[in-house]
């Protein structure tokens, strides 16, 4: 994570980082420098940037049409709870495939935390010279006015960017300061580097027990036990050796589950190699992310978005167009929306897939889900020609429900009998 005082150092730190850390790849573009994902946070940006409501359009339309009538609902939904975690708004549609020119980005989201209001937006591709202003700029806009409308303090911006770049051509225009990068916890960002899933998932759950903050949950009424959970704001891990893929030892699900949850639930896998054009709803389902990656019945263009991605990167390994979508338009108004937001796979020095939640039940719920995307991540990489990849995954709030504490405390720091205790249970 870089972390910056506003916008504009911000930039420049972002610009530094991508040249120090990059792999050079040719793009229909001209040659870029590229660096791995990247969670970049200005604690105090800059305000004043107004969208041109008539500029930059893809697929018709514009940033500011397709945020438009969300946003005023998420006014209404963070006005009426300041503590939800369900106020993230999609800009990406599935029909974006069929166009050219596709939105960087993808899904912009507001949570309160440390009495502040903060943003964070998911951009899958971010040319750091050229567009990080009208981005960050677009971003911080959007929290100043629902600062004001909801009546909090704005707090900071974050951007979690799956492919950061600049061009080669560029690099005359630009200079390097120096940055350092955060790791660890931050009451802004937490990241988290790890080789495995397993200690990943221990990593996190070290990070929400011991530095997380408590705050009520919209679950207390249904769920006993969830009244409140501890979090942390911008949790985003790095695996760089998910292959293992094993479970931790003191993980709430089996393997099993865990291989049935992938292909049923996230990836529909008996058709992962063929498009689906027909609903693939079980009985009693609403949705799962497999529908809504592969045939959404309620979208107005229907397109199977994985399918489509795995066609692109084998034809053009380098895209930074291979996004899928999870949320619609119409979650906004859902009192459960999908915690999963949408998810990219690139390449940079290796492939890459990177997960976007807008919550995640660390305990519940995280290492499931890590393992099951991971799966995904791991075919996806096979179909097309690469023997490895890293993992990436992120959450706006990764949290630990009050009655999972004491289980979580079990597996942090877990009882080890003494010599004379050993000794008496020998005896029985």
């Amino acid at each position: 994570m870089i972390l910056a005082k506003n916008g504009d150092g911000l930039q420049k730190m972002m610009i530094s980082r991508i040249i120090d850390d990059h792999t050079s790849i040719k793009s229909r573009f001209g040659t870029e420098l590229r660096s791995k994902p990247l969670l970049a946070v200005a604690e105090k940006p800059d305000y004043g940037f107004e969208p041109d409501t008539s500029g930059w359009s893809f697929c018709g339309d514009s940033y500011y049409s397709r945020l438009q009538k969300s946003f005023d609902m998420a006014v209404e939904k963070l006005g009426r709870v300041r503590y939800t975690r369900r106020v993230s708004i999609p800009i990406w549609r599935p029909k974006d495939h069929l166009c050219r020119t596709s939105p960087a980005l993808t899904e912009i989201s507001f949570l309160f935390s440390d009495d502040r209001l903060h943003a964070t937006a998911f951009i899958r591709s971010l040319d750091a010279v050229n567009y990080f202003e009208a981005n960050f700029g677009l971003v911080a806009y959007l929290l100043d006015e629902m600062s004001r409308k909801t009546e909090m303090e704005a707090g900071s911006v974050g951007m979690v960017v799956a492919v950061p770049h600049i061009y080669e051509r560029d690099l005359d225009r630009v200079g390097r300061v120096n940055y350092s990068e955060v790791f660890g916890y931050h009451r802004l960002g937490t990241h988290i580097v790890e080789d495995y899933l397993s200690s990943a998932w221990h990593s996190a759950l070290e990070a929400i027990y011991y530095n997380g903050s408590i705050k009520k949950t919209e679950w207390g009424e249904l769920f006993e036990g969830q009244e409140e959970s501890r979090f942390v704001h911008r949790l985003f891990i790095e695996v760089r050796n998910p292959e293992e893929n094993q479970i931790h030892d003191k993980a709430p699900f089996t393997k099993k589950y865990g291989i049935e949850y992938a292909h049923d639930y996230v990836i529909h896998a008996k058709s992962i190699d063929r498009e689906v054009d027909e609903s693939i709803l079980k009985e009693g389902e609403t949705y799962t992310y497999a529908e809504r990656a592969r045939y959404c019945e309620r979208d107005d263009v229907r397109v199977d978005q994985l399918f489509r991605v795995i066609e692109k990167l084998k034809e053009e390994p380098g895209r930074r167009d291979c996004y899928v979508g999870i949320s619609r338009p119409w979650d906004i108004s859902s009192d459960e929306p999908p915690c999963l937001r949408g998810y990219q796979f690139g390449v940079n020095r290796e492939f890459f897939g990177m997960f976007y939640m807008r919550s995640n039940d660390a305990y519940g719920a995280m290492h499931a889900n890590m393992f099951a995307f991971n799966i995904l991540t791991k075919y996806v990489a096979e179909m097309c020609g690469f023997d490895t990849h890293r993992y990436y995954h992120f959450a706006l709030d990764a949290h630990i429900y009050g009655e999972f504490l004491d289980s979580v405390r079990e597996i942090l720091e877990p009882e080890t009998p003494g010599y004379v205790d050993k000794i008496k249970n020998r005896g029985h």
